[in-house]
């Protein structure tokens, strides 16, 4: 795997510095002026990609991304989804605004500055987390620790996804985390809010009951006998689909239990040719919620079976995912799945760093040269050095 898998580290590395510009990382190099914006999401996780593995070109990159979201913070602390340099075009959102352009840039701001200690960059971005966390506590809409995220309220924008999503709280806890570090600022119950995030979206017989949110569907939930955190709750609902990004996120903050740990690693062998869909089973016209992802799309539906969010292959959250097992010693599995990834891209030469890979056709779909998909290697990559 070695042999085959550098070249392909090369290329990754080669595209997120021609995406790094004088205002930031960009989400890709296609000619497409969507894709010329400075999008939160996508240019602090190739940021961060930067700062793993100490590439001086992308660190800067963060940074100028950084400070480019935070000049364009709103009155209400909203860190915005993407803007275009040199000119006054910020979008919060399309149909909905996105809850994880903010909490990714507080982790991204952090991260960067624990990594740099950049006083001069910290002195700018320091207020604007503040107002950012302000934000965050408002939308908690009952005080009790956790966003509740509107539907196509973060990455997963035309996919069935809301309420209390794992993706968003976790990334959100690790911001605050982070926040507590630095400034050694006391959070009181925050370890007691960790404690429930982590036992309600992956429910267990040994939760104390104290900490159940909904006792009732937590009971519900627990005879599914899950194999991974759930994807979110809602009052009456835990829904236990598979959520990539947020199980990689969950990996790289908890400490998990040695049997969570068999049991992920038991269910990526249950996975077609061992790779890790951004969301999972799929979601069909039988589906009881069908109806939320039949009609939402901007310009044209993408989320057939298999295909976009539902079911689709994304490099980033494989590569984040594999990376999250490493670092908890599942070495198997997290190869298991890089192995696969490269032994599927050998059989494709058309691939250009494609956004994901069609889980039925294993295809590669959406737009090409993509930094996140450049980020997901890097990722692979650190994973595999792991488990060396």
């Amino acid at each position: 795997m070695e042999h085959n898998f550098n070249p392909l580290y090369q290329k990754a590395i080669a595209l997120l510095h021609d995406l790094t510009t004088k205002e930031g990382l960009l989400a890709s190099t296609i000619e497409a002026d969507n894709y010329k914006r400075i999008w939160a999401r996508d240019s602090i996780i190739c940021g961060l990609a930067g700062l793993w593995i100490d590439d001086p070109i992308l660190i800067e990159g963060l940074k100028n991304s950084l400070l480019s979201l935070a000049k364009a913070q709103n009155a209400q602390g909203m860190i915005p989804s993407n803007v275009l340099p040199h000119t006054d075009d910020v979008s919060f959102g399309s149909l909905v605004g996105r809850i994880d352009a903010n909490t990714w840039f507080i982790v991204g701001s952090c991260l960067y500055y624990e990594h740099t200690k950049d006083e001069t960059a910290w002195e700018i971005l320091k207020p604007c987390i503040q107002k950012c966390r302000l934000f965050l506590k408002a939308i908690e809409m009952n005080a009790k620790g956790w966003l509740y995220t509107p539907l196509s309220g973060n990455w997963a924008d035309e996919y069935p996804i809301h309420g209390y999503t794992l993706y968003d709280n976790v990334l959100r806890l690790w911001g605050e985390q982070l926040w507590g570090t630095l400034t050694n600022e006391k959070q009181n119950g925050f370890e007691l809010l960790i404690e429930k995030t982590k036992t309600n979206f992956w429910p267990s017989t040994k939760t104390e009951e104290k900490l159940r949110y909904q006792p009732l569907a937590f009971e519900k939930a627990l005879q599914k006998k899950p194999k991974h955190f759930g994807a979110f709750i809602l009052p009456g609902i835990y829904d236990l689909r598979f959520d990539a990004a947020g199980n990689a996120l969950a990996l790289l903050f908890f400490n998990m239990e040695e049997s969570q740990k068999m049991a992920l690693s038991e269910f990526v062998a249950t996975l077609p040719n061992h790779l890790v869909p951004a969301f999972w089973p799929m979601t069909t016209p039988e589906s009881d919620d069908w109806y939320l992802l039949e009609d939402n799309y901007s310009f044209s539906f993408k989320n057939y079976p298999g295909d976009f969010h539902n079911g689709g292959i994304w490099p980033v959250w494989m590569g984040l995912f594999s990376l999250g097992l490493a670092q908890h010693g599942c070495h198997e599995a997290a190869k298991k799945i890089v192995d696969s990834f490269i032994n599927i891209l050998s059989q494709n030469p058309r691939w250009d760093f494609h956004e994901y890979l069609n889980a039925n056709t294993l295809e590669p779909g959406g737009k090409t040269k993509m930094g996140y998909t450049a980020s997901g290697i890097v990722f692979m990559k650190l994973a595999m050095e792991l488990a060396v």
